[in-house]
C-alpha cells in the first residue's frame, strides 16, 4: 500500500537508477506487487472464473528481464494475513464483491470498458495465483520465500543480513524497515 506523501518526503534521497545497473547482484521481489500487475491483464477471466495464467506470464516477463541484466533473483510471497488486520480485510473483501457485482451489471448493460475498469479493481490474489506463480519459478531454479505473514518484514530482513542488494517493491513502507537499496516501480 504504501505511505501517502513518504515518497515526495524522501524525494532527495533518490535517484533514478536502470535495473541493469545491479548486474550481478541479489534482488529481493515483493512477488505479490507483481501478481497484482499481472492480475490486471486478466482480470476479467478471473472475475469471471475463466482458465487464464496472465499473471504467471506477467511475472515470468519480468523475472525473465532481471534475469537477461545479470541479477539472480528470490521472489518473496506474502503468507498468512495478520490478525490484527482482520477488519481492514474484511472491509476489502466486501469491497471488492460490491465491485465485482456493479462490474457484472455494466457488462451486462453492454458497458465494457467500465466493467473492465471495476473487474480490474476487484481481482483478488490467491494462494493458489501464487502456488502457480512458485511452481513457474522452480523450473527455472529461481528461489521463492513464503514469509510467514505479509513480505515487507522477510524482505526486510534479507536486506539487513546481506542476502540481497536490492528490493524490487511497490510499496514505500520498506523505507521505515531501513532497507538499504529500494527499486520503488
Amino acid at each position: 500500500m504504501g505511505i501517502t506523501g513518504l515518497l515526495p518526503f524522501v524525494k532527495n534521497s533518490c535517484r533514478p537508477a536502470n535495473i541493469k545497473d545491479f548486474s550481478g547482484a541479489s534482488v529481493a521481489v515483493d512477488a505479490y506487487s507483481w501478481l497484482h500487475k499481472g492480475a490486471f491483464s486478466c482480470a476479467e477471466k478471473l472475475v469471471k472464473g475463466e482458465k487464464t495464467d496472465g499473471y504467471v506470464y506477467y511475472c515470468m516477463k519480468q523475472l525473465n528481464l532481471l534475469l537477461e541484466a545479470g541479477l539472480k533473483p528470490i521472489m518473496v510471497f506474502d503468507g498468512c494475513n495478520l490478525s490484527s488486520k482482520e477488519g481492514t480485510e474484511k472491509k476489502r473483501r466486501e469491497n471488492r464483491e460490491k465491485t465485482r457485482q456493479r462490474g457484472k451489471e455494466l457488462l451486462c448493460e453492454g458497458k465494457i470498458k467500465e466493467a473492465r475498469e471495476c473487474f480490474q479493481r476487484c481481482v483478488d490474489v490467491t494462494p493458489k495465483m501464487a502456488r502457480e506463480v512458485i511452481e513457474a519459478c522452480r523450473k527455472k531454479c529461481i528461489d521463492c520465500i513464503v514469509a510467514p505473514y505479509e513480505a515487507d518484514a522477510q524482505l526486510a530482513y534479507l536486506d539487513k543480513v546481506g542476502m540481497v542488494q536490492l528490493i524490487i517493491t511497490e510499496d514505500s513502507d520498506l523505507i521505515l524497515f531501513g532497507c538499504n537499496k529500494l527499486m520503488v516501480v
